[in-house]
């Protein structure tokens, strides 16, 4: 019988994949994938694959290439936001497009998905159609997103389907692909993919918050707000702003980081964050109810603790 491997060894099979990719690409691409490879990101996404996958026997081989695949989808989904957002870093770096071009990250980025393409396929005719249709939905949702851009009127169910394709979708491809690699039951996969796909909307609707108060995170403040990419507790907070205050103030064409403290306290005193919060807290609950429906004991405590960590500090 085949085992996980244990997920410190894992991750570095990952990474060492991701570099072995990384290298295949051509010169002018290399150096962008290389650089956000060698950040320090958390590989949320991989652990996530992994944890589904511990309900079953997968293959600690496959299972690290899976890993890459799901990364290297990730990875290719932040150098072409970075360049729509007209973000200025990434994981304490300056972001590929400050650095090579806009040209040159866009192109990082699709060499990115092409490998994607290619890892999925040498991986089996399911992993490629599930792999697929996840980043035609990526793809989907950043048109969505952009399309919404200074919508002060913008609708929370509207809100919810960017979220479910831009951010939920990649979560629920790794537990679907752990779940599949693992040779799961049709219950315990029906439940990790509602599980994943939960947990993505809870990721996305937290992270929100922190373009509004980062807490020492690190993570870079304002961006969406200054493009207009207004999240849940914004949203929330434009409904009873019956003077049009907060409304103005972000539709203002000098808005800017400078203007975050304002912006947040009319936020939060229309209570968009505590909305915003109430709202995560329901997702939340949602992910841990599917949770609750996978068998006790060893995997999915290992599950549970890396939903505490990933909703603690996005990644």
């Amino acid at each position: 019988m085949t085992t996980t491997a244990p997920p410190g060894s894992f991750v570095a099979g990952v990474h060492d994949r991701l570099s072995r990719l990384a290298d295949d690409l051509p010169d002018p691409v290399r150096g962008p994938v290389r650089t956000l490879i060698a950040g320090p990101g958390k590989f949320a996404r991989p652990r996530l694959l992994a944890a589904s996958a511990a309900f079953g026997t997968p293959d600690p081989g496959r299972l690290v290439r899976l890993g890459a695949v799901v990364e290297l989808a990730h990875l290719a989904s932040l150098l072409h936001d970075d360049v729509i957002d007209e973000a200025r870093t990434r994981r304490g770096a300056p972001a590929a497009h400050t650095a090579v071009g806009t040209e040159q990250a866009m192109l990082a980025g699709l060499a990115c998905f092409a490998l994607v393409g290619t890892e999925a396929a040498d991986l089996g005719e399911g992993v490629a159609g599930a792999v697929s249709t996840a980043v035609a939905t990526l793809a989907y949702g950043e048109l969505l997103d952009v399309e919404r851009a200074f919508d002060t009127a913008f609708p929370l169910p509207a809100y919810l389907e960017v979220v479910r394709c831009k951010t939920a979708e990649l979560f629920r491809l790794c537990c679907l692909l752990g779940a599949a690699e693992g040779r799961c039951g049709p219950g315990e996969t029906d439940a990790l993919v509602r599980f994943g796909a939960a947990l993505g909307v809870t990721f996305q609707i937290l992270d929100d918050c922190l373009d509004l108060s980062p807490s020492g995170s690190g993570k870079p403040i304002g961006t969406d707000h200054a493009l207009g990419l207004f999240g849940a507790p914004t949203l929330y907070a434009l409904r009873p702003d019956r003077g049009g205050e907060l409304a103005r103030l972000l539709l203002s064409p000098s808005f800017g980081v400078r203007d975050l403290p304002e912006a947040h306290a009319l936020i939060k005193d229309r209570g968009g964050l505590e909305a915003a919060a109430r709202l995560a807290a329901d997702w939340h609950g949602q992910a841990l109810d599917a949770l609750r429906e996978l068998p006790a004991g060893d995997p999915r405590d290992r599950l549970a603790a890396l939903t505490t960590s990933l909703l603690d500090v996005p990644s």
